[in-house]
């Protein structure tokens, strides 16, 4: 009986899950957009300068259905970006140059980039960056502890010595606001003691933390039939109810 019980419970809680999963999911696909797609022949000549950079530098790194919405305007951060364009395109330019010109090889500011996506629990910032980190060679096993956000020992094996540093230092910085002389030492070394790369690795943070911001900010939805990443909390599922509703509770 007791076994039959246990059973049960482990039954139940699987179907829960589910459910939240599901609700989840229909949450998403439901929220309206709080920021109309900009796209053209509706734009100012700043937005369309813009709008055709982000096209014609972002499509071949993260693929037409990212860049695009079902409508054809953009989603992700550039929407925004394009809504103000002369504040976004410097943090376009910023982006841009965290893959370019960063001391840091894909791999390693991808991790950065996914710790902060978790830090934020920013669904598009891990949709677009989970691709793009498998792509430049993070161990597949890590995926899944680095979105639990597992404690560094955890991914030591697992990622690569460098990486496990940038994970380290990036969970640190996330969870604490601030990084233990340990933590920087042991970073700096795994990165070869150098100084331009830590600083890199800072900015490379910060910009995403600014990308995720904008992406929670605005409610940016993934691309139609893609499963969210985090499951959505109960203080989530209510701020996007009652924007639904239009703040009449208020």
């Amino acid at each position: 009986m007791r076994v039959f019980s246990a059973s049960r419970r482990r039954s139940s809680l699987v179907n829960t899950r589910r459910i939240v999963v599901l609700r989840a999911m229909a949450l998403a696909s439901t929220s309206s957009a709080r920021l109309p797609p900009l796209q053209p022949p509706h734009l100012s000549e700043a937005q369309q300068e813009l709008f055709d950079d982000i096209v014609s530098t972002r499509a071949g790194v993260v693929g037409k259905e990212a860049l695009f919405d079902e409508q054809g305007g953009l989603r992700g951060p550039w929407n925004a970006e394009v809504a103000s364009p002369h504040l976004g395109k410097h943090l376009e330019r910023l982006a841009s140059a965290v893959r370019h010109q960063n001391s840091l090889e894909p791999r390693l500011y991808e991790v950065a980039i996914l710790v902060v996506g978790v830090h934020w629990r920013a669904q598009f910032e891990w949709y677009a960056h989970e691709r793009l980190a498998r792509k430049a060679g993070i161990a597949e096993a890590a995926f899944p502890l680095i979105k639990a956000g597992a404690p560094a020992e955890r991914l030591r094996g697992v990622l690569k010595p460098d990486e496990a540093a940038v994970y380290s230092l990036a969970l640190e910085l996330m969870r604490t606001k601030r990084v233990s002389a340990p933590t920087y030492a042991a970073t700096k070394a795994a990165l070869g003691g150098d100084d331009r790369r830590m600083a890199d690795l800072c900015m490379t943070m910060g910009c995403y933390s600014a990308v995720s911001a904008i992406l929670n900010m605005f409610d940016v939805p993934l691309p139609a039939g893609e499963a969210l990443p985090f499951l959505i909390q109960p203080a989530d599922a209510a701020s996007k109810q009652q924007h639904r509703a239009g703040g009449r509770d208020t």
